[in-house]
């Protein structure tokens, strides 16, 4: 039986490209009025190297997408010879965190997780930083799980193995949705949660690998994809 229902964010609940680009297209203008070497050195591709670079040489920061991001500002502004680049950073930083949080839900979200969560716990699983209270539905969550908590990425089995120990459930009651194949439909499979794949360009399925319970193209398909898996 079913009892938890978990969620992929980024790319599962919203698209999040363009909410990146967005994000970082706001920083850039924020910097551009505030600190404007840093905005005339780097584009959104030398933010791309900064954070490369920052991942390369801080290894143990490498699942706080957060932390990347205000050490990869906090370098770029030394460079440009910036004294109060600690705070310079913390300031870019939440210009853009509050542009990553302006996410577009794909339709039905609201929906489709409100009627699940009237029989359901509702959980979140996620790699990236999404604020659910920035963005509005931290309301329809019952508990939330990222990277940075965690210091371990999904596909890591200690991933969902703490969504399991916060419950205090088997992964028998667990359906896991997500739209990355390996991250999160085989790295649920592999501590035994069922699963659906949120396939909304109509992706091949990976050659080789284990398919999914369910698939859906769009999230309106996903209160009969749950009752499927929990019927059977």
């Amino acid at each position: 039986m079913i009892n938890v229902i978990t969620f992929d964010l980024d790319d599962t609940l919203w698209a999040i490209a363009p909410v990146i680009e967005k994000a970082n297209q706001r920083m850039l203008e924020w910097m551009n009025d505030h600190t404007p070497k840093f905005s005339q050195a780097y584009d959104h591709h030398g933010i791309n190297q900064l954070r490369d670079e920052v991942i390369a040489d801080n290894p143990h920061l490498q699942h706080d997408l957060s932390q990347i991001r205000v050490t990869l500002i906090r370098l770029g502004l030394s460079r440009c010879g910036y004294d109060t680049a600690d705070t310079l950073a913390q300031q870019a930083f939440d210009v853009y965190f509050a542009g990553r949080n302006d996410v577009e839900l794909f339709a039905g979200a609201q929906t489709q997780i409100s009627s699940l969560k009237q029989k359901y716990q509702i959980g979140a699983l996620t790699n990236g930083n999404a604020d659910l209270a920035q963005v509005g539905i931290d309301h329809l969550f019952d508990f939330y799980f990222n990277s940075a908590q965690l210091g371990v990425s999904k596909p890591h089995p200690d991933f969902f193995a703490r969504a399991l120990t916060h419950t205090g459930l088997k992964a028998e009651a667990f359906i896991h949705i997500g739209d990355h194949p390996e991250h999160d439909i085989a790295g649920a499979q592999a501590c035994g949660m069922r699963t659906i794949w949120m396939n909304p360009e109509d992706r091949p399925w990976p050659a080789g690998q284990p398919k999914a319970c369910e698939e859906i193209q769009h999230l309106d398909q996903l209160g009969a994809a749950v009752e499927n898996i929990n019927g059977h």
